[in-house]
């Protein structure tokens, strides 16, 4: 078996016959007649309860046997089919049971000996640490005593765990507790804006906004809401790009303990309008250039062109309890619609503490808003430099789509704090950075972090983990731990997501919600402060994901099951390794297959469609569509393409796109796992295929052939028609200076994007 699926090993290759770890492991009296068998059928359920692989292969004295093992079989089965395998009785000679990566292996990295006075585990040190051996051992013992005392024990409920290692992982790892100053969000603001009323609150390119003038501003803003029917409880859309009315309008809900229903109006009109419905917005808030995307559900206020300002700006404080809501989020749903989370104040609250003392925020402190509006991104990058009483800063759109510009953006403003997504961080991270840059740390969300910072960067390098369920769960410094670790053990490690945050328990549970060992793989689960209220108008995705909680019901009776597969490492840090259900993270968004799935299969001439997220060449998630149509219909890709366009947010459009006959399983479900690549042929557009004409054209051919993994491009084609996004523009820029020597911003890449108008923006750029 792949030897990296173990739990606990870390192979580093190289010379199988390296020294060994020993581990003597007590066989009782009832086993001992037939050593070879026990350890045979020891090593199977361990084998079994450690990764669920059910068809082993285990060496022994009398040869390589194949071994069945399930979790709800009895032990007695697991022995009797090891006897049949086995049939020779111990009658001196050597045994042994050995798990090996290959039958012809110089040493197997896992083997039980029968010695005179009972059994020795053996373990190569080239896969495994002392640690890992010591808890086989002691998992192998128990397993065996189980086996010659109840073999009538299902070996799914054979006890691994003891008293003292179920308390490590459940409340040793779990010391999270700390108080929490009792004051909201939108209550601490109010108390900057009295004790500090000058300090700048928001800067942007436009201007500045100090603390006064936002809670003014709220206050103004919430007295006109509350005049068009805003009560406490209501909920209000929120539809602005990254700015200055955001925030204010934001803290007017909460002034009213109102709910702030984040949309972001890059999303297609439908699916705002959906979920204003959805949410049973009273009033909607934007500008006038979003007006039409938000109209006809409710009432509208624009900020921009309104008289709301001549409102008195006195305080404006409704009372807010924990449970009442913050924010309305909404997310990918598996059914083919949104769907939306709600967020409690005391989750927020929590939140904002976290966040703030974890990251060492100060009121000398200069943060971010980098991330996209409609989600709860903002109370993780902004409301925790905001409570510190420091300034955010949102930059100008485009110099968020390069890790240059953005490297030099935090420089110029003397940015010390910022929240990133994960492809812009790794980026940002391989760049030069001037020496006494102000940048203390970069937090990264939204995917999981696959590499490791570099260790002479100015500033540490911060993994947080979480979702709009359970706000941030976790947090791990890179920086620190790699620093830790040295370079030939980081290359043997995935980055984690580290311990839980003040007033958050995390667990990882098996099928039986009951803990699992160190390295064994099993579901995250959340529970304390954190958690949100469950899903808006769907009870039965709520009580599916927040279960009553079987570990400690007095104190947190709920606990959220994040779907998130991880396991523990020996020294308690937790690490993603996957997911339970078809959800992924494209661009930092998480996207359920699903929901693409179905508007997809309403395309007419669709009789089916599968979604799969497959790597590029840049190691990024990219969305490929698969096509079955009708019989008789042959409906084309630029179509269907522009629909998807039309109804689902730009990072949930797949870039590649295949038509035909799909693979089915035995039992006539779609064998996802037969689905071919996409081609790398030029897909079907709207444009003539052209060929490259001249020295510049070919050259930008070459670079969008590489970057799009294409073949067969014209000049005439549309880079994002192509499958191209912003993060490939990001990249498409970076090459362009390097080939040309020329500073294309990206707005121009937006404006000139085929090869024939791109070339011809170049020519005019070196005359």
């Amino acid at each position: 078996m792949d030897m990296t699926a173990l739990p606990l090993a870390h192979p580093v290759g190289g010379d199988r016959s390296w020294p060994v770890h020993r581990h003597p492991v007590a066989m009782p009296d009832g086993a001992a007649r037939q050593p070879d068998r026990y350890a045979v059928a020891a090593l199977a359920a361990l084998i079994h309860r450690y990764t669920a692989e059910s068809d082993l292969t285990i060496g022994c004295a009398t040869g390589v046997i194949r071994v069945r093992v399930t979790a709800d079989s009895p032990a007695w089965d697991l022995m009797a089919s090891v006897a049949a395998a086995v049939p020779e009785p111990y009658t001196g000679q050597s045994c042994h049971a050995s798990v090996a990566a290959a039958p012809d292996a110089l040493l197997a990295p896992l083997t039980l000996l029968a010695r005179e006075h009972g059994l020795e585990l053996v373990m190569s040190r080239a896969e495994f640490d002392e640690e890992a051996c010591a808890q086989y051992a002691t998992h192998l013992t128990r397993v065996i005593a189980t086996i010659t005392a109840d073999p009538m024990t299902a070996v799914r409920d054979i006890a691994l765990l003891d008293a003292e290692e179920t308390g490590r992982v459940l409340a040793d790892w779990n010391q999270t507790d700390e108080p929490v100053p009792p004051a909201f969000f939108h209550e601490v603001i109010a108390g900057i804006a009295a004790s500090t009323p000058d300090r700048i609150a928001v800067a942007w390119p436009g201007g500045r906004l100090t603390f006064r003038e936002l809670d003014e501003r709220a206050n103004q803003l919430a007295r006109r809401m509350s005049r068009m029917g805003v009560r406490p409880r209501s909920a209000v859309g929120v539809c602005f790009p990254r700015g200055p009315e955001s925030l204010i309008a934001q803290l007017a809900c909460f002034k009213l303990a109102a709910a702030a229903i984040l949309l972001d109006p890059d999303f297609p009109a439908d699916r705002i309008r959906y979920m204003i419905d959805d949410a049973a917005a009273v009033v909607t808030l934007t500008m006038r250039a979003h007006e039409d995307k938000v109209s006809g559900g409710c009432p509208v206020l624009t900020l921009d062109g309104s008289d709301w300002r001549a409102e008195p700006a006195d305080p404006v404080s409704e009372p807010v309890r924990a449970d009442d809501l913050i924010h309305i989020c909404y997310t990918s749903g598996s059914t083919g619609a949104p769907k939306a989370v709600m967020v409690r104040h005391g989750a927020c609250r929590n939140l904002v503490y976290s966040m703030r003392t974890l990251c060492g925020m100060t009121s000398e402190s200069r943060g971010t808003w980098l991330a996209a509006p409609g989600y709860g991104m903002v109370e993780v990058e902004c409301f925790s430099v905001l409570s510190a009483g420091a300034p955010v800063h949102i930059p100008e759109p485009s110099v968020v789509t390069s890790p240059e510009w953005l490297r030099d953006w935090f420089v110029a403003n003397g940015i010390t704090h910022t929240l990133l997504m994960k492809a812009m961080a790794e980026r940002l991270w391989t760049l030069e950075w001037p020496a006494g840059t102000a940048l203390s740390n970069i937090r990264i969300c939204g995917e999981r972090v696959q590499s490791w910072p570099s260790a002479d960067l100015p500033f540490h390098v911060l993994n947080l983990y979480g979702s709009a369920e359970a706000t941030v769960v976790a947090m791990c410094d890179l920086t620190e731990l790699g620093q830790s670790l040295g370079p030939e053990e980081r290359a043997r490690r995935t980055p984690p997501i580290g311990r839980p945050t003040p007033n958050v328990k995390t667990y990882v549970l098996g099928d039986d919600m009951k803990p699992v060992p160190p390295g064994v793989i099993g579901e995250l689960c959340v529970t304390g402060d954190s958690l949100s209220a469950g899903y808006l108008n769907r009870p039965e995705a709520t009580a599916e994901k927040w279960i009553p909680n079987p570990i400690d019901r007095e104190r947190h009776p709920l606990l959220y099951r994040s779907g998130d597969l991880a396991r523990y490492w020996a020294d308690g840090s937790i690490e993603i390794v996957g997911r339970t259900d078809g959800q992924v993270k494209v661009r930092g968004n998480r996207v359920h297959l699903g929901e693409i799935e179905v508007v997809l299969a309403d395309f007419p001439g669709v009789r089916q469609a599968a979604v799969l997220a497959k790597k590029d060449a840049q190691g990024e998630t990219r969305l490929v569509a698969y096509v079955e149509p009708e019989s008789g219909a042959e409906p084309a890709v630029r179509q269907i393409r522009r629909e998807l366009g039309r109804r689902l947010p730009a990072f949930m459009v797949p870039a590649a796109y295949v038509v035909g006959t799909f693979p089915t399983t035995t039992n006539g479900k779609i064998d996802r796992g037969a689905l071919p690549e996409p081609p790398k042929s030029r897909p079907d557009v709207d444009t003539p295929y052209q060929e490259p004409r001249t020295p510049v054209e070919r050259t930008l051919s070459g670079i969008w052939a590489e970057l799009l993994d294409l073949e067969g491009i014209g000049v005439l084609d549309n880079f994002f028609e192509l499958g191209g996004d912003s993060i490939g523009a990001a990249r498409l820029a970076t090459r362009i200076c390097a080939a040309f020597e020329v500073e294309m911003e990206l707005d121009e890449l937006f404006d000139h994007a085929s090869i024939e108008q791109m070339a011809a923006a170049i020519d005019a750029m070196r005359v």
